[in-house]
């Protein structure tokens, strides 16, 4: 198993509540690692690790769960057993991480007794047992092999999301963008969830297990269609074009066939430039995708822009985030939530607004729970605003209503 913290104690702690312990007859080794950075070079070492504890605040805010982003994705690794660990809940709050990480379990580190740590680790050793037993392996010893590319769950869901008709399996939410000067929402992300046998999921989630090319361009076009019919309807209400972003398509902007349907749904649509925005990930916009350079150029000449999501969560490179300019940047909701009651997390976002700022990008803070936090970062320059302090998310036929009769409270 492998600890992964930035404070001595809690290795010394933990080294001595667990030493000795074994599982089914064989003992357990315990890898230690001070940073994220150190848990990714023995990541790659060691390929047979059943079981992470990881620290949330290491050396950044998230690094904890960047590492969980790295095994799951990267790593391709869906048998590790993941477990977070915090001392600082309000960073990383437990609804947020549980529902949009995957992950097997999530403490506070007051709440951890030495029965406790025993519990949790055992646990999570039977978990991945049973995670290796289904997918062919025996035992835990050994070193395993790197994880197949197209593992039996994602297969799983590929095959089910093949079999979709996103008509009757897509749950619609529309969440408004504000302009923190005006208070005025000029924009709106469409937010979809696939109804599946394991339950809604995101479109993160679906992006991840979509396989097929014939799979991918059915869901790019829905989406497509869906940001096109809901643009003309809200400009038709209001009298005024409204900034509609989608996730997932501009995943696959690289392929020929989404650059061809991005452009020829922009042409066909009739809405004015600026309307359509494609929601981009930094591995998307900034990765090695050939002709990625040439399809950005392409959309933005045909009036779509490109929102840079959960900016400031990730490892990014400057240079290369200069060579290819994102017209947005959605500030990660990690540097929004509770931003006024922590110091450090709103010198990150002073940071990360100046930045924009710098590049002439338009700046985005995602999460805005309350109207202190919209405030700041209003006084602080941020552009636009999105969360439940703001304008809540309704379904896509009430964004009219909420239009006409504005938002509940004024900053």
């Amino acid at each position: 198993m492998l600890l992964v913290d930035d404070e001595p104690a809690v290795h010394e702690m933990s080294r001595l509540i667990l030493a000795g312990l074994s599982f089914e007859g064989r003992e357990v080794e315990l890898l230690s690692a001070d940073s994220a950075a150190q848990a990714r070079d023995l990541l790659a070492r060691h390929a047979d690790i059943a079981l992470a504890l990881l620290d949330v605040v290491m050396e950044t805010d998230d690094a904890g769960i960047a590492l969980v982003q790295h095994i799951r994705v990267q790593r391709r690794d869906i048998d590790m057993q993941i477990v977070l660990r915090t001392g600082q809940p309000g960073v990383a709050p437990e609804g947020d991480i549980m529902s949009r990480y995957e992950i097997n379990g999530y403490f506070l580190k007051t709440e951890i007794t030495a029965q406790r740590l025993h519990s949790i680790v055992i646990s999570a050793l039977r978990g991945y047992r049973n995670a290796r037993s289904l997918r062919g392996h025996s035992g835990l010893a050994g070193r395993a092999a790197a994880p197949p590319p197209h593992e039996p769950a994602r297969l799983a869901l590929a095959a089910e999301l093949a079999g979709l008709d996103e008509r009757d399996a897509v749950l619609m939410q529309a969440q408004p963008e504000v302009a923190l000067a005006s208070n005025q929402a000029i924009g709106i992300e469409l937010v979809p969830h696939w109804k599946t046998s394991l339950g809604l999921l995101p479109a993160a989630r679906v992006g991840a297990a979509w396989s097929d090319g014939a799979t991918r361009m059915r869901i790019v076009e829905f989406m497509l269609g869906q940001a096109c019919f809901w643009g003309r309807a809200w400009q038709g209400g209001q009298g005024r074009p409204l900034t509609v972003s989608i996730p997932l398509v501009g995943e696959a902007l690289g392929d020929c066939a989404t650059l061809d349907a991005v452009l020829r749904s922009t042409r066909a649509s009739g809405l004015p430039p600026g309307t359509l925005d494609l929601l981009v990930s930094e591995a998307a916009l900034l990765g090695e995708t050939v002709g990625i350079r040439e399809a950005v150029a392409a959309v933005r000449a045909a009036g779509v822009s490109l929102t840079l999501v959960d900016f400031g969560a990730q490892t990014i490179s400057l240079q290369r985030l200069n060579h290819l300019v994102p017209d947005r940047l959605k500030i990660h909701r990690l540097f929004v939530r509770g931003v006024v009651h922590a110091p450090e997390r709103m010198a990150l976002a002073r940071s990360l607004i100046a930045l924009s700022q710098t590049l002439s990008i338009i700046s985005v803070a995602d999460g805005v729970s309350t109207d202190a936090e919209a405030q700041f970062f209003k006084w602080e320059g941020c552009d636009i605003g999105q969360g439940d302090a703001l304008a809540p998310a309704c379904a896509p036929a009430d964004v009219v209503d909420f239009l006409r009769h504005g938002r509940r409270a004024s900053h």
